[in-house]
């Protein structure tokens, strides 16, 4: 077997199951006590703060209380619709008559903006009533799920399922994406699963743990000729019923047209007008090619921005540029108004759906989309960026009894002021943690006023920029100090900074200094802290890391792994259909790292030396259910593990002798994609996304002899 440092995973299994009814940061130590590896480990901490993750056994189903009578909640949400709507003005040749007659059914807002202008960051505010600055969720590969600052508080459609609404969702609602060229259930971005919430939805579409149904043509068909596989374009001979779209809106309409005898709410996600821009091939011929009118741009538009704000333009890969040698512009832009034509068209159906069924005057409806999107504006291409084009988005409120039709509040609101609004609306208390202002006050009284900016981030944790948007103004401050200011009044284009001038006027200056006081002064991180983790030191030199999933550390604050050998043991459950390619624990980069994975349904432990890579990889399939695993990387060169579900361990060796040659330059995560995996050759790595129980990392002792020497060994 594995010597003294390893031991069969029945016995691991027989000490979980024990373990169960102990604490749970206790639950390995019997184990690690009979190693071998030293004497009993003494805490180097004191009372250490331990964030729960997932508990070991299910808790009680909570007492649910049942609301039979309503209002209902309808929300509508599309993907990456910006202003091109026909009630917004955002261009001369959208056709969007669905989205308008909700719009002038009840209340639209002019002036509404996204938290952030990232599919996933975006979502995360609106769902859990969070800033980004609050959640600390930044990123589109971010789990949400796994922010400590998230865990423990009810998103949206959690708090009304608890507070007594049948919640059911079609579609993209949490951030998910199409599944790459094969469609797949999981992937980059999290595929068409992404990070959905489990267990908060009562009906389900297309089924439990999946948001988006499977494309019927999948991205890469290379339409334009740009060979970027995630952005194509072109019409598609599929019947709108028979697209993911379509699917979900007909699952919708049977929903609304039954008597559910129990107030819900229903959430109706739309990928479209999402990349790939495939839709059906009637939405591109209605529109001439030679009759699309391009945005209105300025030439030297960028000449008055920071240069911290063109990064976008510097890189090889200068969207625009490519463009405009393909002269593409004008088919870009019609394929992104057939798209939305068809979102509209789907958006037609629900409202219609609606209007037959027995829910008609009891039902409130929202209206909306995640963020905005760039079509060649400041040159730029897809959604990020604090300018209007990437943050502005429709917004409508129909709510029975309290809007009117054609009312119009411009003041600016936020996609985060939802949450509270909706609560507001169906009369349940507000959650404490909610961080956005309700719009009851806007939705009774059009002419009411608001103190507060509509904000939106770009950036990460430690360089997040900021804007501050007014009824007139739009304020930028980036990370590095650099600003713009943009006076709405007078350049709704946001094509003059103010803040450029040598001189800005007085008024330009007054409203700079207002709204750099109003932006945020602090970041929660979504990740422990180096002080959070209990380490404990044993008497032989070890010293033993308790780690738990969405752990996220700096290459400083990781363990120094320079020749010394590693013992890993966890216990995890694992779901074959969406655990698959998913890394479990990382260290290191791409140069020098290790990483703990699943590669293709099975177990696998890489080892990256300087260029060098060595994967092992089970050969059996790991099965379903609770896993008991343990990982050894020995100075010899060996690499070993064991798991419970497995028949044989896996017996192999590094690309090195004597441990790692020095600290890798990158930090530790624990149930995170790519960094020791890189892209290239593991394009299919998505974050482990099952609950890892316990993770207990131990450093033995080290070794004063230099034994390392590069091996022959295979590279997957």
């Amino acid at each position: 077997m594995f010597g003294r440092h390893f031991y069969s995973p029945l016995f691991l299994l027989a000490v979980v199951v024990a373990g169960l009814t102990m604490g749970s940061t206790d639950l390995l130590s019997a184990t690690r006590k009979k190693s071998g590896t030293g004497k009993a480990a003494a805490s180097t901490t004191a009372a250490p703060t331990v964030i729960p993750v997932a508990p070991a056994l299910a808790p009680p189903p909570k007492a649910r209380p049942l609301r039979t009578k309503g209002p209902n909640v309808v929300f509508i949400i599309a993907d990456d619709l910006n202003d091109w709507v026909g009630w917004m003005g955002g261009h001369p040749q959208s056709r969007t008559p669905n989205m308008d007659r909700l719009a002038h059914a009840g209340m639209r807002f002019t002036n509404a903006h996204c938290a952030f202008s990232l599919c996933n960051p975006s979502r995360t505010a609106l769902f859990t009533g969070m800033w980004p600055w609050q959640s600390g969720v930044y990123g589109n590969e971010q789990d949400w799920r796994k922010s400590i600052q998230v865990q423990g508080k009810p998103t949206l459609p959690e708090y009304f399922r608890d507070t007594g609404f049948l919640t059911a969702a079609g579609g993209k609602v949490f951030h998910a994406n199409h599944g790459g060229p094969e469609g797949r259930l999981t992937g980059w971005h999290g595929g068409r699963r992404g990070f959905e919430q489990d267990g908060v939805w009562d009906m389900r579409f297309p089924s439990p743990g999946v948001q988006i149904p499977d494309l019927p043509v999948h991205v890469g068909q290379n339409f334009n000729g740009l060979n970027i596989w995630h952005w194509d374009w072109g019409g598609i001979d599929v019947p709108d019923n028979e697209t993911d779209d379509g699917k979900v809106v007909s699952w919708a309409e049977k929903f609304l047209q039954q008597d559910h005898g129990n107030a819900f709410f229903l959430t109706v996600g739309l990928y479209r007008p999402h990349s790939p821009w495939y839709a059906p091939r009637q939405y591109f011929t209605e529109r001439p090619l030679m009759d699309v009118t391009l945005p209105q741009v300025k030439a030297d538009d960028l000449n008055d921005i920071p240069e911290v704000a063109k990064g976008y333009i510097k890189g090889a890969e200068n969207n625009h540029r490519r463009i405009l040698e393909k002269n593409l512009w004008p088919s870009a832009v019609r394929a992104y108004l057939a798209n939305v034509s068809f979102c509209d068209a789907m958006v037609g159906r629900v409202l219609d759906a609606l209007d037959r069924s027995p829910h008609k005057k009891d039902t409130i409806i929202v209206f909306t989309s995640d963020h905005g999107w760039y079509l060649g504006e400041k040159q730029r291409w897809h959604k990020g960026g604090l300018w209007e084009e990437g943050t502005r988005v429709p917004l409508v409120i129909v709510a029975p009894g309290i809007t009117q039709p054609e009312a119009v509040s411009n003041e600016p609101v936020s996609l985060v002021d939802l949450y509270p609004t909706l609560c507001d609306l169906v009369g349940i208390q507000k959650p404490a943690h909610l961080g956005g202002e309700s719009l009851l006050p806007l939705l009774k009284d059009p002419e009411a006023k608001r103190s507060r900016p509509a904000f939106t981030f770009a950036g990460t944790e430690e360089k997040q920029s900021y804007s501050a948007r007014t009824d007139r103004w739009r304020y930028i401050r980036y990370a590095n100090g650099a600003e713009e200011l943009y006076d709405h009044q007078n350049d709704p284009h946001e094509w003059t900074n103010l803040l450029f001038a040598a001189a800005p006027s007085p008024d330009a200056v007054a409203a700079a200094e207002t709204l750099r006081k109003t932006l945020p002064t602090a970041w929660a991180s979504a990740y422990r802290k180096q002080g959070d983790v209990r380490v404990d030191a044993g008497a032989d030199g070890s010293v033993t890391y308790w780690y738990q999933s969405g752990d996220s550390f700096s290459a400083d604050d990781s363990p120094d792994i320079k020749e010394r050998a590693l013992e890993i043991e966890m216990v995890f459950d694992y779901d074959p259909a969406v655990d698959r390619d998913s890394t479990i624990l990382s260290q290191g980069g791409p140069q020098l790292g290790f990483a703990v994975h699943c590669l293709d349904g099975k177990l696998a432990f890489t080892v990256n030396y300087d260029g060098l890579r060595t994967t092992l990889k089970s050969t059996e399939p790991l099965p379903a259910g609770r896993v008991i695993y343990r990982g050894l990387f020995a100075l010899d060169g060996t690499l070993a593990f064991s798991a419970t579900g497995l028949k044989e361990e896996a017996r192999g060796y590094a690309p090195m002798e004597g441990g790692f040659p020095r600290k890798p330059n990158q930090g530790l995560q624990v149930a995170q994609s790519f960094g020791v995996l890189d892209r290239e050759s593991f394009p299919n790595s998505t974050p482990f996304d099952g609950a890892i129980h316990h993770l207990r990392y131990t450093l033995l002792p080290g070794s004063a002899v230099e034994t390392r020497a590069a091996k022959a060994v295979p590279v997957e």
